[in-house]
């Protein structure tokens, strides 16, 4: 499972026991699995999405812009 942590200068939420996340890369949407390479990717405007087992998707942010860092099945979200 993956534990996405969207972190900006006024807060820092964290979402636990995802199956998937979905960011908006600078080059297009980017799907982050368990077991994904690590990687540090730009971001540019648009909706983060998480995916749990068993439950409709959830658009839990709308961002300006920002990075993603991937390692570990972590997800952090740099706004």
């Amino acid at each position: 499972m993956i534990t996405l942590t969207i972190t900006s200068p006024n807060e820092t939420a964290v979402y636990e026991n995802a199956s998937s996340v979905s960011v908006p890369a600078s080059l297009g949407r980017m799907q982050i699995l368990p077991g994904h390479a690590e990687s540090f990717v730009s971001l540019k405007k648009g909706a983060v999405v998480l995916r749990r087992a068993g439950k409709p998707e959830e658009k839990i942010a709308q961002i300006a812009g920002g990075e993603c860092y991937v390692k570990n099945d972590k997800v952090t979200v740099i706004l």
